[in-house]
């Protein structure tokens, strides 16, 4: 796999953002749950895609695609942060039926987390396969967590030989500069593996991102990749 993904996710400033795209990422990421250190409004995430929209057409480096992460939405945040996205993605009690009703709704690809711990966390995963463009496979939150990713968690990789359906996964959960190449390794062989995704890892403190973890998460996956 020469040209996987990568998604830096929870981004709140231009400058992180900017980082993030100049360095190469496929995909930014905003966090639309309000208990998280990573929240951001609506508002606030639309004026940085404007901006970095215009730096990419000014300066000339590849345009990401920007993602919203939600928990059980309803339909009016979604709608707000729907026009400037390019994919919603859920990190809640959202099953098959209620992706695709969003989809039609919203005309936005969607990506479904599914939280890993063991082989059995698999099990139904082909529902929300068939209805979501592609899954994140995170680790499942340890018990007392109150955020449903972000936590900083890596799960045992060689248990993803049980997934068997051709939807495209990210991987993420605990991954760093430091452990982003292992990762790859461990799942590229599967082929629906698409790429890799990193909140905590690239930050200084919860919810705080650093420009150079970004850049240095970025060129290990793609040298690993």
């Amino acid at each position: 796999m020469a040209n996987g993904l990568v998604k830096i996710c929870g981004v709140k400033t231009v400058d992180h953002a900017l980082a993030a795209a100049k360095s190469g990422a496929d995909f930014l990421g905003f966090v639309f749950v309000s208990k998280s250190p990573r929240a951001i409004a609506p508002d606030a995430a639309n004026e940085i895609v404007t901006e970095i929209k215009q730096l990419s057409y000014e300066e000339g480096f590849a345009l990401p695609k920007f993602c919203g992460l939600f928990v059980d939405a309803g339909e009016q945040l979604l709608g707000e942060a729907a026009p400037f996205l390019s994919h919603f993605q859920f990190h809640g009690h959202e099953d098959a039926e209620r992706i695709i009703e969003i989809r039609a709704e919203f005309g936005l690809e969607i990506i479904k987390a599914v939280g890993v711990a063991e082989i059995g966390d698999f099990d139904g995963v082909e529902a929300l396969s068939e209805a979501a463009d592609m899954l994140i496979f995170d680790s499942r939150p340890p018990k007392g967590a109150t955020l449903p990713g972000g936590n900083g968690a890596a799960f045992d990789w060689s248990i993803l030989k049980r997934y068997q359906s051709e939807t495209p996964f990210l991987l993420a959960g605990g991954l760093s500069p430091e452990t982003v190449a292992a990762a790859i390794c461990a799942a590229k062989g599967h082929t629906a593996f698409a790429g890799v995704d990193v909140s905590s890892g690239v930050e200084i403190r919860p919810g705080e991102k650093d420009r150079t973890l970004i850049d240095a998460f970025i060129k290990a996956a793609r040298a690993a990749f």
